[in-house]
This record gives C-alpha cells, structure tokens and sequence, in this order.
C-alpha cells in the first residue's frame, strides 16, 4: 500500500514530465506521438495485407488442386 504522497507521485511521473499546453516542445511531442502511431499503422496494414494475401493465394491453390 502507498504510505505517503511522495510515492504517490512516482506512479505519475509521466504526467509531471508534460511540457506546457501551449509550447512548442509539447507541439512537437504531440506530432512525434502521431508520426508513431501513423508509422505502426503503415507497419500493421502491410503485415495484415501480406497474412490476408498468403491465405488468399492459399485457397486458390487449394481450389486449383480439387
């Protein structure tokens, strides 16, 4: 259990590193979150493009072979 509010703020040290609202650092911290997120999703959609693609090739081997 947490004793003292000192350690209750270890647990949200992120949120006390926050830079202020209206600054340039956070503007660049919010656009280096979303360049992230948009690289995972280009990383995710050719991941999930080439599983869909082997299985689409997959069936039409199977139906080939009947």
């Amino acid at each position: 259990m947490i004793s003292s509010f000192s350690e209750l703020n270890l647990l949200v040290a992120c949120a006390t590193c926050r830079p202020d609202p209206g600054s340039l650092m956070a503007q660049a911290q919010d656009q280096a979150v979303l360049f992230m997120l948009g690289a995972l999703g280009l990383i995710f959609g050719v991941i999930f493009y080439t599983i869909f693609s082997f299985s689409r090739r997959q069936k039409r081997f199977a139906t080939s072979q009947a």
